[in-house]
């Protein structure tokens, strides 16, 4: 029989030979015979590993570790036999960092390192990462894993030094290049952040990470549109990544581009059929542009793909909502758990809430939501603020003598229709009325546009309006017609109703484009319009931010028609005004002057604004379930079962709901014309 030393030599030709199965065989049978052997079970134990047998090697190499704790390379080799049979945990506890400054090879401080962060350990694997980059300084691999544990830690400054260090060594690494971007947003150093990560967009322009990291840094800062485009180009760069798609579904949603949106979901469907989260957004594209008939159809094919119960309850919310079934949908939704973002479950509750009657309970649901909403890390508060501010600053520029300043106007624009401007505070009925509007085919509604936003940004701001020269004002013009026909066909017919409640406060700009333009203004109870705004899940822009308490609400308001009136006064508006509550009690007798006034044609048959919601497609506003329904008047005086929870902003409304005709005490509405003031059903 051959001894110890020569199967040993044997085993070792072998497996130098690449005839590792060989090798195999004579050390399986020397194991039997030598089964103490440190040294055989070592071999035995490379043998295997190299053969890609993990389980044997294991074993092999635990006898040998037993026999001979201290020897770093079967303390190594048996880590990683461990690691690749899935037993991270055995493997960890081989890797300490006094066995790993014994390793020369920096093995066990390599997988120990990344063990560590893996299993959230961050104080071990930032103690190995160390270790690796003070003996090997241009590990570049060691820096960006240093750099992420540390930021993990909070150590937001050591990330990004050990991340800038990563970068100078492989400045070609997309992954390093993002994790640097989001480790400086984390450092605060935000404007160094979205450089880092543009130029890696720019650079590897076939991976979306950057681009989704650029989305997150957009969206905390509030740049919502710039968020967007960021997704958007993520999306396209990543047609067939489903989490990708998703996302981009999510903020299409938010940006209320339902199309876009659900192209979105449908394709990460297709790459991921048993995706939740794309069967939950669809859910909401449906129920949101008024294809709850679709539901149904999604239920099943939820079902199908064996989609999780929770998604499916939230899908079924949706349903019993829209079928006015209430009890149930709440039961519903409470089954949903966080399939949905907190504040959209909290709006869902405060709605069903509501039509059950429960209006406490709905109160605080709403509040819930905006409180949820007030911590967006894009701060909308303090932008709420800095929106409010800037009313202000309007209103004190506003003065008769400010406007005799300005440069003289250009003549109207050839050919092109002027647009009619269809403002009021939020949720006052605009979107009821531009439907209404639609009556006459010539008329092409712009639904919350930036155009005019976009006017006075152009323009260098609204302290600039007034020295705009002839030429200025005229390429203005001509952005906001080419703006426009982006969206519908206009010709000299065309009647543009440029709906956006905020206009209220961009007067100036409009004037200054617009001389001979008309305005419609859409009133409703102050109390009723605020406490709507409140309850709403708005996007969270600069203007909607203040809608989080109703203070700022109140105070929104306030300055607002203060702003408003003043305009009205120094241009000396013309405007038709367009009362809510008279609206829904008596459509025709209150819009019908309006369709004279604006010279379009009133529907020889009974106005059916149901009809021309359904044929106008998407309602990209709030008020998008609203305006498929037959006409109601449960809104109005809506605002009597919350009244408790607004008298604290009473002091604010008061004065102008006695100056438009209303009362915070009873039922009075804004008088018929040539009528005494009259009181809501």
């Amino acid at each position: 029989m051959a001894t110890l030393q020569e199967d040993i030599a044997a085993i070792a030709t072998a497996a130098r030979s690449g005839r590792l199965d060989e090798a195999a065989v004579r050390a399986a049978t020397a194991a039997a015979v030598h089964p103490a052997d440190p040294v055989l079970m070592a071999l035995a134990g490379a043998v295997e590993f190299h053969r890609g047998q993990f389980e044997q090697a294991a074993r092999y190499l635990g006898t040998a570790h037993r026999l001979n704790p201290h020897d770093i390379t079967v303390r190594a080799n048996l880590a990683e036999a461990l690691y690749r049979t899935g037993n991270n945990a055995g493997a960890l506890a081989l890797c300490t960092v006094e066995t790993a400054r014994a390793d020369r090879s920096l093995r066990l401080a390599r997988l120990g390192g990344a063990l560590a962060q893996e299993a959230g350990r961050m104080a071990e694997a930032i103690d190995f990462y160390r270790l690796i980059v003070n003996q090997t300084a241009d590990d570049w691999v060691a820096w960006n894993n240093l750099g992420n544990a540390l930021g993990d830690i909070g150590d937001t400054a050591g990330a990004v030094d050990a991340l800038r260090r990563a970068l100078r060594l492989a400045p070609d690494s997309p992954p390093i290049h993002v994790n640097l971007g989001n480790a400086l947003i984390a450092d605060g150093k935000v404007n160094e952040a979205e450089i880092v990560l543009r130029d890696a967009a720019n650079r590897f322009t076939d991976d979306p990470t950057p681009l989704v990291s650029l989305h997150g840094l957009y969206l905390a800062a509030g740049y919502e549109t710039a968020a967007y485009d960021a997704m958007s180009d993520a999306a396209h760069r990543a047609p067939d990544n489903p989490t990708v798609q998703c996302d981009f579904g999510y903020e299409a949603q938010r940006a209320a581009r339902w199309d876009l949106a659900e192209t979105a979901y449908r394709r990460a469907l297709e790459g991921a059929p048993t995706l939740a989260s794309a069967y939950v957004g669809l859910a909401s594209v449906f129920e949101r542009v008024n294809r709850e008939d679709e539901l149904d159809g999604l239920k099943a094919a939820a079902l199908d793909a064996g989609i999780d119960e929770a998604s499916i309850a939230f899908i079924d919310a949706l349903r019993f909502k829209r079928a006015n079934a209430y009890d149930d949908a709440l039961a519903a939704l409470e089954r949903a758990g966080d399939v949905v973002a907190p504040a959209r479950a909290a709006h869902l509750l405060g709605t069903m809430l509501d039509r059950l009657g429960r209006h406490d309970d709905a109160f605080a649901a709403f509040a819930e939501m905006n409180r949820l909403w007030a911590e967006d890390p894009s701060d909308p508060i303090k932008r709420a603020a800095l929106y409010r501010d800037g009313i202000m600053h309007g209103t004190a520029l506003l003065e008769s003598e400010w406007v005799s300043s300005w440069t003289p106007a250009a003549p109207p624009v050839g050919k092109e229709p002027v647009p009619v401007f269809l403002l009021g505070f939020p949720r006052s009925g605009t979107t009821l009325l531009d439907t209404m509007l639609m009556a006459d085919p010539r008329v092409v509604v712009l639904e919350e546009e930036p155009f005019i936003g976009l006017a006075e940004l152009e323009a260098g701001g609204v302290d600039a309006l007034g020295q705009m020269s002839e030429a200025q004002q005229r390429e203005a013009q001509r952005l906001y017609y080419e703006r426009v026909r982006k969206l519908a066909e206009v010709t000299p017919d065309t009647v543009i109703i440029d709906k956006h409640p905020m206009h209220l406060n961009k007067i100036p700009v409009i004037r200054r484009l617009f001389p001979e333009a008309r305005f419609l203004l859409a009133l409703r109870h102050p109390a009723d319009a605020l406490l709507s705004c409140y309850i709403t899940n708005f996007r969270l822009n600069n203007a909607m931010s203040n809608f989080l308490n109703l203070d700022d609400a109140a105070t929104t308001y306030d300055l607002s028609f203060s702003y408003w009136e003043k305009a009205r006064a120094v241009f000396d508006l013309p405007v038709a005004t367009v009362v809510y509550e008279r609206l829904v009690e008596d459509t025709a007798r209150e819009l019908r002057p309006v369709f004279e006034w604006l010279g379009l044609a009133w529907p020889d048959e009974e106005l059916d604004h149901t009809r021309a919601a359904r044929a106008r497609g998407t309602v990209t506003t709030a008020s998008y379930s609203q305006v498929t329904e037959p006409i109601y008047t449960r809104a109005a005086g809506r605002w009597h079962r919350y009244a408790h929870h607004l008298e604290p902003v009473f002091d604010k409304l008061r004065p102008w709901a006695e100056r438009f005709g209303y009362s915070l005490v009873d039922g009075r509405i804004p008088a018929w014309p040539g009528e005494e003031a009259a009181t809501a059903p």
